[in-house]
């Protein structure tokens, strides 16, 4: 059994059902390069198991095909818990900003 966490109990995870390297970018990115799709869920599963088993709350973001990159939950915005505060990211590359209004739901829904 892992020890409980001491910092960070609280995550937003979106499963990478529709991930995949479909467009450039930045550096990092090519389309040449492909996403298992099953080796992305185990590692995927594998993670939320471990958040878990260290104590952790893991919440979920249904994932939408037309938002591949929606699974890098930690660029949706910045969350004020103490505030219940929400403020989403505006993304600079169209390609990306199709994810604002799927996170701005998510959290309206959840009182933020």
């Amino acid at each position: 059994m892992t020890a409980p966490l001491a910092w960070g109990r609280r995550y937003l995870m979106c499963p990478p059902v529709h991930f995949g390297v479909l467009y450039e970018i930045n550096p990092w990115m090519r389309r040449e390069v492909t996403v298992d799709p099953d080796q992305a869920r185990a590692e995927w599963d594998g993670l939320v198991a471990t958040l878990r088993g260290a104590g952790a709350e893991v919440e979920l973001l249904d994932p939408h095909p037309d938002v591949p990159d929606l699974v890098f939950t930690a660029n949706a915005g910045v969350v004020n818990a103490g505030a219940g505060r929400f403020v989403p990211s505006h993304f600079r590359h169209p390609e990306r900003r199709g994810e604002t209004p799927v996170n701005v739901a998510w959290f309206a829904a959840r009182g933020w």
